[in-house]
């Protein structure tokens, strides 16, 4: 099984960026005036995007038993492993979207209690046993890559407070039709969401992903639309009812890459073939019901005080492609605008329980 697999380190996974520290530096600077526009408008600083808060859920997660070996990598390495976890459901703007308007949504994940197996990449996550994950609701990302990840911040920044002037540059680029694709999202109850992401897996490399599997959730995908005639906060109303009454569950779910030309990493506004490259259940994720999923000093906690950086976590799950290279440092920078302009301290987080 392992011979058919593409390995982590293959030089074709993350091939190289010309001149990209000067490209990380740019996308820097450019996320740091966003911030500062949230600023002049709200008088806070927030995150650089994912700015809108919809939930914060705790819960756990459950590693499948018996897994093969080309499975059992990584934190999914100890079969029946419980591990407790937060996790932040938010709209992926830079800015306090209305919930009517259909766009990407995303959630960062920070599992607790991680022991191994292997080192950590960055000393934090070596004093917090932590893991983080982040994923959005589609299997692609119209960012595609590092340069044109940094074009498209860069038009969003400087049209920040013009919608129809980002639309109307957006509309002149030869990728128009991919950048324009998140608003053709399905506008759905969270809970509904299939969400992908995608990291190193042990020896190999994978997309990651969590399918919902309560019935209810299923159910959602349908019954709970987003329309015109929605509350603007409708996403965090609808979840925080959710939870009062229900639990919530997921299958997390891998997807091995094994073709290269099939399945890029390095060009993530390409999906992967699901039915060539099926996804495998690795351990089910666990959101009890009888949470106030935005109860004022979680939801100001995680906003204010709370950090998450893939590239704090294990290295059998090192964040990879140019994208992700990204963030190893744009989360710091993020990070160090928002304490400063709100003057709080940003925490590392060992225990599921310093989150109220």
């Amino acid at each position: 099984m392992s011979k058919s697999l593409v390995a982590w380190n293959d030089p074709k996974v993350e091939p190289q960026i010309d001149d990209e520290e000067s490209k990380i530096k740019q996308i820097h600077e450019t996320i740091n005036k966003v911030q500062e526009h949230n600023f002049s408008h709200h008088r806070h600083g927030f995150r650089g995007t994912h700015v809108k808060t919809q939930a914060i859920v705790k819960g756990s997660m459950t590693v499948e038993k018996d897994l093969p070996e080309h499975l059992a990598q990584g934190l999914f390495s100890q079969g029946g492993k419980n591990y407790t976890l937060g996790i932040r459901y938010a709209n992926e703007p830079s800015f306090l979207q209305d919930d009517r308007a259909p766009g990407p949504r995303g959630c960062g994940m920070k599992v607790f209690d991680v022991d191994g197996p292997g080192p950590f990449l960055d000393e934090a996550g070596k004093i917090t046993k932590t893991q983080d994950f982040t994923f959005n609701n589609a299997p692609l990302l119209e960012l595609t890559d590092m340069p044109t990840t940094l074009e498209i911040f860069q038009i969003r920044e400087r049209n920040f407070d013009n919608p129809e002037a980002l639309k109307a540059e957006l509309s002149k680029r030869k990728d128009k039709d991919l950048q324009f694709a998140p608003t053709t999202l399905p506008n759905q109850h969270f809970m509904s969401y299939t969400m992908h992401s995608a990291y190193r897996y042990g020896d190999y490399v994978a997309k990651y992903a969590m399918f919902p599997i309560g019935k209810l959730q299923q159910e959602l995908a349908e019954k709970a639309q987003v329309t015109d005639k929605s509350d603007p906060e409708q996403h965090s109303i609808w979840l925080r009812e959710y939870f009062q009454h229900n639990d919530a569950e997921f299958n997390f779910r891998i997807q091995l890459c094994r073709d290269l030309n099939e399945q890029s990493v390095e060009d993530c506004s390409k999906p992967w073939d699901e039915e060539k490259y099926p996804f495998k259940t690795v351990a089910k994720v666990t959101l009890p019901k009888g949470q106030d999923v935005l109860e004022s000093k979680r939801r100001a906690f995680w906003d204010d005080h709370m950090k998450l950086n893939v590239w704090y976590g294990l290295e059998a799950h090192r964040p990879l492609g140019s994208v992700n290279r990204l963030r190893k440092s744009l989360y710091q920078a993020s990070v160090a605008k928002r304490a400063g302009i709100n003057a709080t301290e940003v925490k590392y987080i060992s225990s599921i329980d310093e989150i109220p």
